[in-house]
């Protein structure tokens, strides 16, 4: 019989958690890798990024074959590949039409950090970005929640109205080779810590995020074949197959709760500080989206 988790349970694997993410000697690592805040960094994990790095030259007999999907890092599900329609495009408009309503006098735009309300190429080249006013490192789906805050129209990182308005703002950065530089300041500490977050062991199976997305590359876990992280993030949000438009951390939630782990809030630091590493992984990589993905 599954017994009810009570709050004292939560509460109890939520400061598990918090302790397992915290300074301290009890920290359990997975062998971390040599990372490259670069696409080509790949040529070292998985060594598929020539299958790959073209979306124009995929192989028809690599994305054809249930075996050999991997290797292309599932390219051959973006729109410059396949072009049917699906529920991506549909959340496409709906960003589109929210954004013109909170975009009066280009009140958004501006938020944003949108020259002249010029979006073109925000996404991949400033965010995730330093706010020297929120005085944090953020991603562009937690500053679309600040901006909406502060006109009276909240819409909360996570949801699907926020995922549509960060879809729409991103489909202006397609072909844009994403380039954030983590060489220095605060976007250097947050991709360290990103980094060691993405190393260590949490949770009941004591899994890393590196436990799956490294030594397990070309493996399949749970109906899925695991592919490299690197230039994984130029196609979220992404629309998932199952039904559901999904934003980066929402699936870092979705892979804590798989791995059995408590999962964060949308726009936690430890989800961001993993949203600049996974970035500067795909520095180079043009964005493509809406993107679909199973």
């Amino acid at each position: 019989m599954r017994l009810p988790i009570t709050l004292a349970g939560a509460a109890a694997i939520a400061l598990c958690t918090a302790a397992a993410l915290a300074d301290g000697p009890r920290r359990d690592y997975v062998p971390p890798v040599d990372w490259k805040p670069d696409v080509t960094g790949d040529m070292e994990l998985s060594k598929t990024y020539p299958y790959w790095k073209d979306r124009k030259q995929l192989d028809p007999k690599l994305y054809e074959s249930k075996s050999e999907q991997w290797k292309t890092n599932w390219k051959f599900m973006d729109p410059s590949v396949d072009d049917s329609l699906h529920g991506g495009h549909l959340a496409l408009d709906r960003g589109g039409q929210l954004y013109a309503e909170l975009n009066k006098g280009n009140a958004l735009a501006s938020c944003l950090g949108a020259q002249d309300g010029n979006l073109k190429g925000l996404r991949a080249t400033r965010y995730p970005q330093y706010n020297a006013e929120l005085q944090r490192v953020v991603g562009l789906d937690e500053m679309i929640e600040v901006c909406t805050t502060r006109q009276g129209r909240k819409l909360e990182h996570g949801s699907y109205d926020n995922a549509a308005v960060s879809l729409y703002v991103t489909s202006f950065s397609n072909g844009v080779p994403i380039r954030i530089d983590v060489s220095q300041g605060p976007l250097k500490d947050a991709f360290e810590r990103g980094k060691e977050r993405f190393h260590v062991r949490v949770g009941s199976n004591n899994f890393a995020c590196a436990s799956c997305h490294t030594a397990a590359i070309g493996s399949s876990l749970r109906g899925q074949v695991l592919t490299t992280p690197y230039g994984d993030v130029a196609h979220w949000p992404a629309y998932r197959t199952k039904g559901e438009l999904q934003a980066l951390h929402v699936r870092f939630s979705e892979c804590n709760r798989n791995a059995g782990t408590q999962p964060l809030r949308p726009g936690s630091k430890a989800y961001t500080d993993i949203e600049v590493f996974l970035t500067a992984l795909s520095n180079n990589y043009p964005v493509d989206v809406p993107a679909a993905r199973d």
